[in-house]
């Protein structure tokens, strides 16, 4: 499991000119069960994902196609790997 860290590097009007768009993308991985939980910090400078890849390369290759990518409102980080010991009910294919 992966960490991942979105930083805005745009101001938050812009980010939100395509945020229909990166939503619709996020779906598709959450739908291929790719993304476990993510969504805008509070703070508003960027976002967090929570999500299963077979190593750090692949977890950020995910998101070479996001519009916010294309855009060039966001960079992302890998912030952490973890292994999964403790899982909320449903979450047991996720390691």
């Amino acid at each position: 499991m992966f960490v991942i860290f979105g930083n805005y590097t745009a101001p938050l009007d812009q980010v939100d000119e395509h945020r229909a768009a990166h939503l619709e993308f996020i779906g598709g991985l959450v739908a291929a069960g790719r993304i476990v939980a993510g969504g805008r910090r509070a703070s508003g400078d960027g976002s967090v994902i929570v999500l299963s890849a077979a190593d750090g390369a692949d977890a950020l290759a995910l998101f070479e196609a996001d519009p916010y990518v294309a855009a060039g409102v966001v960079d992302y980080q890998l912030a952490a790997e973890f292994t999964a010991g403790a899982k909320a009910p449903g979450l047991d294919d996720y390691s």
